[in-house]
């Protein structure tokens, strides 16, 4: 199983496979009726083993997968792979495609098949590309949450929320779903700073942040708009259900605790409530809501407000 073809008329094919093997490519090649006519020790390393046949595609394809050995089959079904795979191996003359192994490597594979109906498979170990493609793609993803994430929240930032708003306006138009916001102030949140410091002001809004993600629900978006601000918003919801969420936030809500001196601090806060309605944008619907919070602070603080339409 290691040695080239020996027809006179695959003199050049055999040279060329000499090369490659010379090259660390995995090598392999079939006749016409898929039987294993020649393997360089890369291919046998990936496939066969200590394998002593029957050396045709499908065979090799079942032992390697009893074995540990071959490709990676997603559903760990190798008859169906085989039933996949079979009837697209001559389907067209070359084609070129990448693959990854259980044991972790990936090969970018060059199927051929010769004039003679046999199959010439050269394949390249492509894995330090794949990781590298890998580490990069990881990079970005963690850059592109970085870029949507407050630092110290955790939560979505002012760009991302306010995002995250014009996705739900436009979403409302074509299901005609509810959709209710609401404005969140920490209550005399400058007071905490000037007696305890910021590192306690931090404390503060880390633990709202955290106390109410776990009270809403899981299709509900809390993000900082900036500073002791946040902005909540809430799908599928009507105005009473919506108000209701934010009294049930409020109701209980547990003071912070400093981890440094163990003080407690009360944590309350003043919310303006809005429904979008059928002509709303970002605009007109936060403008509602920032004056039903200030409406809120107006008539003592710890308390929801709600902006009507006549209030737009």
């Amino acid at each position: 199983m290691t040695s080239p073809p020996s027809n006179p008329d695959d003199e050049a094919l055999r040279c060329l496979v000499e090369a490659l093997t010379e090259s660390g490519q995995a090598v392999s090649i079939f006749d016409a009726d898929d039987n294993l006519r020649y393997a360089n020790k890369t291919y046998q390393g990936m496939f066969l083993g200590d394998y002593d046949g029957p050396f045709t595609f499908a065979a090799i394809l079942r032992h390697a997968h009893r074995n540990g050995l071959g490709v990676r089959i997603d559903d760990n079904d190798v008859e169906a792979f085989i039933a996949r795979t079979l009837p697209r191996r001559r389907s067209v003359p070359r084609k070129s495609f990448e693959t990854d192994l259980v044991d972790g490597r990936w090969f970018w594979i060059d199927h051929t098949i010769l004039p003679n109906g046999w199959v010439l498979s050269v394949g390249a170990d492509i894995t330090a590309l794949k990781n590298n493609e890998k580490s990069l793609r990881q990079a970005h993803e963690a850059a592109l949450r970085a870029s949507r994430t407050d630092q110290l929240t955790g939560l979505p930032n002012r760009r991302h929320i306010l995002g995250l708003l014009d996705e739900a306006l436009a979403a409302i138009e074509d299901t005609g779903s509810g959709l209710c916001i609401a404005v969140i102030d920490l209550d005399h949140f400058k007071a905490i700073n000037d007696a305890h410091g910021h590192e306690a002001g931090d404390a503060v809004l880390e633990h709202f942040a955290r106390s109410c993600r776990v009270r809403v629900r899981a299709q509900d978006r809390l993000g900082r708009t900036g500073g002791e601000e946040f902005l909540l918003l809430l799908p599928e919801l009507r105005l009473d259900h919506a108000v209701r969420m934010i009294e049930r936030i409020r109701d209980g809500f547990p003071p912070a605790v400093l981890e440094h001196s163990g003080l407690e601090l009360s944590c309350t806060f003043s919310a303006g409530v809005a429904e979008a309605l059928p002509d709303d944008d970002r605009s007109s619907i936060l403008r509602r809501a920032d004056r039903a919070l200030y409406a809120a602070k107006e008539e003592g603080r710890n308390r929801t407000k709600i902006g009507f339409e006549g209030t737009r």
